[in-house]
């Protein structure tokens, strides 16, 4: 892909790195954001801003789909693919990768959803940690220390 060719458009469909600024972050307070940099799936954009997907938006239903109440006991967790708006002012930057479909996973940028990214991403440290486990050569015991006696 050419470098100089890339536009907002080439974006829509596409994992992308998001870092919004650190205060709207906090006052925005989304489920499922972990930090203020994060992976997501481009859906769209327009002039108030970037929306992204949310696959696995959590709701607590408090009227069935008849409009009927249903007591705080009996409610059960819907899980609902949620488009959520950024608003440009909101955002202080996007990391966009061309040649990439999906951003490499790493520790420190969390993916918003995506459970099987998340299970994935789980597998694979688990597999390093185990690598680096067996690596290392487990250590000596330590020579038992013998006490000096002072002489008078």
């Amino acid at each position: 892909m050419d470098y100089s060719r890339v536009s907002i458009d080439d974006l829509v469909g596409r994992q992308v790195m998001v870092h919004m600024h650190a205060q709207a972050f906090t006052d925005l307070n989304i489920q499922g954001f972990q930090a203020p940099r994060f992976r997501a799936v481009i859906l769209g954009m327009d002039n108030l801003g970037l929306w992204i997907e949310h696959p696995e938006y959590k709701i607590m239903p408090v009227y069935g789909d008849k409009g009927e109440y249903i007591p705080p006991g009996e409610r059960k967790e819907v899980v609902h693919r949620a488009a959520i708006l950024l608003m440009w002012a909101t955002i202080k930057t996007i990391v966009f990768f061309p040649d990439q479909e999906a951003i490499l996973p790493t520790e420190d940028v969390p993916v918003i959803g995506f459970s099987r990214v998340r299970e994935r991403e789980r597998e694979i440290e688990e597999e390093r940690a185990n690598e680096s486990a067996a690596s290392v050569k487990k250590p000596k015991k330590p020579a038992k220390r013998t006490r000096k006696s002072k002489k008078k």
